[in-house]
């Protein structure tokens, strides 16, 4: 129960990336991949339930905390992802799943900028997990489709968008004019999540979609991936630490995002720039597997690790 108690925040928003991960292993044929993704999420999102259940305290005070608080809109992630997976077994179970995320983070939002925003603001905890939440949404327009709901996701993909280019030229000042404190430096990861999100949730709900656009968010998830890769020494330079979530989910929907935009270039007629976009898909692949591999099996071993008696 101790161990319970003491269930990082950030294992939500890793868990966004590993079922994302199994949905692009998935679409390669290994749809063994995906179910057993879908079967430990939903292990692990019961047991934060149950977190929740029985140390409310501990949970109101981590959600009081601005960077925690931004992370658990990964609750909500993970309950949609989860709900487009049952919905194909038992629609109703899903499509209920997937409504409840949505409403629940719809409210996240509502109160994470009435507290950060409007009351009190504080560059310390203006880094880019702020985009979990005020993006996350965008999720259930990514995993949707078949839940038979396109208003609302047409709203969620336009707010997203918006909230997007509103927020980036701010978060760009911000960390270049302020340094990352060492306890948040992996949030800066999560600036490839948003734009791919963005492009993602367009390409798939929008009917004729505006090439200019496309490709200017195409553009934001190439330079947000080149910083992250810059970055990477710097990144694995720290011990490892429940922060590390912050490389996860943002490198595996930018896959998703590459693969979106190789389909939109062949459908373009532009076969041989689609066939360098795949293959730029592919590095990406490897690349996050291994990145996902290792925050998982820490995660794993802090889970089981023996405590050594003195």
């Amino acid at each position: 129960m101790e161990r319970l108690e003491r269930l990082p925040v950030p294992v939500l928003p890793t868990f966004v990336g590993a079922l994302t991960l199994g949905n692009v292993y998935a679409g390669m044929g290994y749809a063994w991949v995906r179910h057993l993704s879908m079967w430990a999420a939903t292990a692990i999102l019961l047991l934060y339930i149950l977190k929740i259940a029985c140390y409310p305290k501990t949970c109101r005070k981590e959600y009081q905390m601005t960077i925690p608080c931004s992370l658990y809109a990964g609750f909500t992630m993970v309950l949609m992802i989860l709900g487009s997976y049952y919905f194909d077994y038992v629609p109703a179970l899903g499509k209920a799943a997937w409504c409840v995320g949505v409403a629940a983070h719809a409210v996240h939002i509502l109160i994470f900028t009435y507290r950060n925003v409007v009351r009190a603001r504080n560059i310390d905890t203006f880094v880019p997990s702020w985009f979990v939440t005020y993006n996350g949404i965008m999720v259930s327009s990514v995993v949707g489709g078949a839940m038979d709901a396109k208003p609302v996701l047409t709203v969620v993909v336009y707010y997203g968008i918006a909230i997007y280019f509103i927020l980036i030229p701010l978060m760009v000042w911000r960390l270049l004019a302020v340094e990352v404190k060492p306890g948040a430096y992996h949030t800066m990861a999560v600036v490839l999540a948003p734009c791919s999100l963005c492009l993602v949730s367009y390409l798939n709900v929008v009917d004729a979609p505006v090439p200019w656009l496309v490709w200017l968010l195409y553009g934001c998830v190439l330079a947000s991936l080149t910083f992250i890769v810059v970055q990477l020494p710097k990144f694995f330079a720290f011990p490892f630490a429940p922060g590390y979530a912050g490389l996860t989910f943002p490198m595996c929907i930018g896959i998703v995002a590459t693969n979106k935009m190789a389909g939109f270039l062949a459908g373009a007629g532009k076969e041989s720039l689609s066939a360098w976009v795949s293959q730029l898909g592919g590095i990406q692949v490897y690349l996050t597997t291994m990145i996902v591999g290792y925050v998982l099996l820490n995660f794993a071993m802090m889970a089981f690790r023996v405590e050594r008696k003195s």
